[in-house]
């Protein structure tokens, strides 16, 4: 059952989802009157503001999966805590860069365990394989519908 936190978190995060997927709309229409050279400095201008707006709108997308993803986890499991913390700030990673990241947070860390947890992450469904770059690459699971954050990655096939 889930608890009231939940379920507003939940609301919220698809209230947000339906801003983001309206925002893209309003700057697809945006380009294309700026192509045909319709009131370029306004249009420059909107499409400017709708950008930082979206931005703005994506990172406390990805905060609140992030948190989501952090009440999951059993108490105590400070790497995977790590690692969920350095996908929600820093976006995809591969393992290499997620190494690095929670080292930089925890002062050691070992490539093996980082996969390790990584797998765990992905069997428990709070991180996502995506594509995009050489070898392979991960993010945080963004709401129900389990896409990632990052525009235009594409979650693999589970193996």
């Amino acid at each position: 059952m889930a608890s009231a936190n939940e379920r507003r978190l939940e609301e919220l995060t698809k209230k947000l989802d339906e801003i983001l997927r309206r925002l893209e709309r309003l700057e697809q229409t945006l380009g294309l009157l700026a192509d045909m050279g319709v009131l370029p400095e306004l249009m420059s201008l909107l499409a400017g503001s709708s950008e930082v707006y979206s931005s703005r709108l994506r990172m406390l997308r990805r905060v609140l999966a992030a948190e989501r993803a952090l009440k999951a986890l059993p108490p105590g499991d400070e790497i995977s805590k790590c690692i969920i913390e350095a996908l929600a700030e820093q976006g995809p990673m591969n393992i290499s860069e997620l190494t690095r990241a929670v080292r930089a947070r925890r002062g050691r860390a070992s490539r093996r365990v980082i996969r390790a947890r990584l797998e765990d992450l992905l069997k428990r469904g709070l991180v996502v394989e995506v594509g995009g770059g050489l070898g392979r690459r991960f993010d945080i699971r963004m709401g129900t519908g389990g896409q990632p954050l990052a525009t235009g990655d594409q979650k693999r096939e589970e193996r």
